[in-house]
């Protein structure tokens, strides 16, 4: 997820404004991206294993959310303000229009299309003004109190805590909707999604397998797959899924896309394979590689994605180091990718303890290299 640099307010993916403070947004990197593709692409935050975070606050789930006209409107009228232009709301017709059917549904309790009808059209409005979801989800759940099984509605409220990152609750109206409609390669793509944010790469790729075997070539479930498979730091796994999901890419902005995603997979891979011996010297002089300092300089150079962003490693002391990063955001990592990275960063300490003998606590700490700022310290 996207957050203003203004206000902190969360935003849609590809917005070019804030809707809370009017601040101008720009993407700043590729995402893997959402699903249903009678939509213009539109990207989330998940992030590909960490690299993903490497490319900025945007991620690159496709997901098969229907956005269409409320999203490219409003990507039109942002893309047309001024620098510092306030919130931009709803036309006046439009809000005309919500309330009337509103009033509509309120004196028809029982019309579950008319109800469901008012969920569709608040939860594209929300995307203007997000108090629109809490119109999307009493209508939904108004449907589905009189209806438990209706599959709109179980979308609808699924897609709604998708935006909402409400990721447990969306899961749940997924599976029950997949219950009656298993063939749905849309929603097995969502909720392969759902499962990627809430740190189940392994359900996510099932999920993906399934939305394929159901839709053959479904760029899609393709694309996400191989994010899912660069969470798990399959290297080899991601490439083949993005090479499948660029044979079927629906335009050239998306080809751009998986291609920019594929060469830092090769780049990381690159990283790794040489281990970080030949890399940027630390600021006191790289250490030698058969030594302790040595090897956690090795580690941090080859960890997946992370490697490459390693400016240097400043030893404080034989027990503390400081690792200094490059445009890495790690306020931005979704919660699985941050816990996998500081892992990986625990297993590789404790492995070189063990193999040169090193006893007491050994600190690492984790360093924006421009403003020095300590984003994460990591203790074995």
């Amino acid at each position: 997820m996207k957050f203003c640099p203004e206000c902190g307010s969360p935003v849609q993916p590809e917005a070019k404004f804030c809707v809370n403070c009017g601040q101008p947004l720009t993407l700043s990197a590729p995402a893997p991206r959402r699903a249903a593709l009678r939509i213009p692409p539109g990207f989330a935050a998940v992030f590909l294993g960490v690299l993903i975070m490497g490319l900025a606050a945007a991620g690159v789930l496709i997901r098969q959310h229907d956005k269409v006209q409320a999203q490219q409107q409003g990507a039109q009228t942002a893309a047309n303000l001024p620098p510092g232009h306030p919130q931009v709301e709803l036309p006046a017709k439009a809000r005309e229009f919500i309330s009337n059917l509103q009033a509509q549904a309120k004196k028809q309790p029982k019309d579950i299309a008319l109800w469901n009808r008012l969920g569709s059209v608040a939860l594209r409005a929300s995307l203007f003004d997000p108090a629109y979801y809490r119109l999307a989800s009493d209508a939904y759940g108004h449907v589905l109190q009189l209806a438990p099984d209706n599959l709109e509605a179980l979308r609808g409220i699924g897609n709604l805590n998708y935006d909402r990152q409400k990721y447990d609750e969306a899961i749940a109206a997924y599976e029950h909707y997949l219950k009656q409609k298993p063939d749905d390669p849309d929603v097995q793509t969502d909720l392969g999604t759902m499962y990627l944010y809430t740190g189940n790469p392994d359900q996510a790729i099932k999920r993906y397998q399934k939305a394929i075997s159901i839709k053959p070539g479904f760029f899609d479930a393709y694309f996400n797959m191989g994010v899912a498979y660069g969470a798990m730091n399959d290297a080899v796994k991601a490439r083949d899924a993005l090479n499948q999901a660029l044979k079927s890419a629906p335009d050239q902005d998306a080809k751009a896309r998986i291609n920019e995603l594929l060469a830092k997979l090769g780049g990381g891979a690159q990283m790794a394979a040489a281990g970080g011996a030949s890399g940027a010297p630390s600021q006191q002089g790289a250490a030698a590689p058969n030594s302790f300092r040595g090897r956690i300089e090795s580690m941090v150079r080859g960890l997946p994605f992370a490697g490459p962003k390693v400016e240097s490693v400043r030893w404080d002391s034989s027990t503390k180091a400081t690792v200094l990063m490059n445009n890495f955001p790690m306020e931005a990592m979704p919660p699985f990718a941050r816990q996998k990275f500081l892992s990986d960063i625990g297993a590789g300490i404790e492995d070189a303890k063990k193999t040169y003998h090193i006893d007491g606590t050994f600190e690492l700490q984790i360093a924006d290299a421009a403003t020095g700022q300590v984003m994460e310290t990591v203790s074995k």
